[in-house]
């Protein structure tokens, strides 16, 4: 398998060919961003659209990310992914290879509690906050 970053000129195509998929992921985050306007920042070129293909070329797993210079880190952040055709280990080792080949030195994302444990059991990912929202 190899990964592919999908140029913004070819998200139309791509989007087809499964990244509305992506959509699922958004179930998560419905009120910070829908399908429709994460397909709207991947086209901008606000955030960019990863793909995993397989062998015979087919796209198996999806990922909208952005690089974020922080004042002291380089992180590559994960804002959706949808990966049902590739294992969790070798979706990660793919996007570690990203991650350094951009300068980064970590991959964060915001997840669910069952996600969390999956990335501390798979990857040993360390908790760095818990989000909390107050509706006022």
């Amino acid at each position: 398998m190899r990964l592919v970053v999908i140029p913004p000129a070819h998200l139309d195509r791509v989007w087809r060919e499964g990244a509305n998929q992506l959509a699922e992921a958004c179930k998560w985050a419905d009120r910070e961003v829908t399908p429709d306007q994460l397909k709207m920042m991947l086209a901008r070129g606000e955030r960019a659209l990863l793909a995993l293909e397989d062998e015979a070329g087919k796209f198996v797993a999806f990922a909208a990310v952005q690089v974020q210079q922080l004042p002291n880190i380089r992180v590559l952040y994960v804002y959706s992914i949808f990966a049902p055709g590739a294992t969790a280990p070798e979706c990660f080792q793919h996007l570690a290879g990203f991650a350094r080949h951009e300068g980064c030195s970590s991959i964060r994302g915001a997840c669910s509690d069952a996600v969390e444990r999956l990335w501390a059991r798979k990857f040993k990912a360390r908790t760095l906050y818990h989000i909390c929202e107050i509706d006022v």
